[in-house]
């Protein structure tokens, strides 16, 4: 009988990297937008939560623009930190990234985008309920929903928001 000859395979740390481009890069975007969800609207859920107590418009300002900053630092040397579909939409127009490209960085941005919501709303989910009564609300002075997403003033006509933000 001979001796079990040891298997020369590769280490745990090898296995595990990754090998295409394409993966790595979806993987940066989808990260990349989780962080500035998570920091960005979390800026915004501390002011709105705390109800101005523990923030205002210059710390979720602040707050952004740092979150940005570090979603960059994490996808700049790897996807090139576009964390924003229009972005990489631009980029694919100017000839700056391929065309085959945008629907996979597209679809992480979206996805990291959710998972980052999802994951803010589940650490401040009993702030939340507190805050608004046991109801999630849209509208009012108890409303939650504008810390994840943007709205319209309540006083602002359709055609105003039309004006306003073509002009800009």
């Amino acid at each position: 009988m001979q001796p079990e000859k040891k298997k020369k395979g590769k280490s745990l740390k090898q296995r595990l990297i990754l090998k295409s481009s394409l993966v790595k890069e979806t993987l940066s975007e989808f990260l990349g937008t989780l962080i500035m969800v998570v920091l960005g609207c979390g800026s915004v859920a501390q002011a709105v939560l705390s109800r101005g107590h523990f923030g205002g418009i210059v710390t979720v300002n602040v707050g952004f623009a740092m979150a940005v900053v570090m979603a960059i630092y994490v996808t700049g040397g790897v996807s090139g930190g576009h964390i924003n579909p229009a972005v990489s939409l631009a980029m694919c127009l100017f000839g700056r990234m391929k065309w085959s490209k945008l629907p996979f960085y597209v679809g992480a941005q979206f996805l990291g985008a959710f998972a980052g919501a999802a994951i803010l709303f589940g650490i401040y989910y009993d702030a939340l309920t507190n805050f608004a009564g046991g109801k999630l609300l849209t509208v009012g002075e108890n409303a939650t929903a504008h810390i994840f997403a943007t709205y319209p003033a309540p006083y602002l006509s359709l055609v105003n928001a039309f004006i306003d933000q073509s002009w800009k």
